[in-house]
């Protein structure tokens, strides 16, 4: 085996010890597993409700406080002297 060979294996040992060594240290992942129950006898259901109450639609009411017809709108003027100070 040539020297390059040999060092790349001890490389690859090394790096799969140190892999090793880190999986002990880590926690076990907690595992899941799925089976069938047997219901052999009646399963208990809720019966419904005899009131049922959805959730409020809420639709947002413009007002606009101090306002009359009468009341004449804001407007602005254009001022050439602010255009001339700046």
């Amino acid at each position: 085996m040539s020297k390059k060979k040999r060092m790349m294996e001890e490389q690859r040992a090394r790096e799969e010890a140190a892999r090793r060594q880190e999986a002990l240290r880590r926690p076990k992942q907690p595992t899941a597993s799925w089976r069938k129950l047997n219901n052999r006898g009646p399963v208990p259901i809720a019966p419904p409700s005899d009131f049922i109450q959805l959730t409020p639609i809420v639709q947002p009411i413009p007002l606009v406080p101090y306002s009359t017809q009468l009341q004449p709108l804001a407007t602005f003027e254009d001022d050439d002297q602010y255009d001339d100070i700046y």
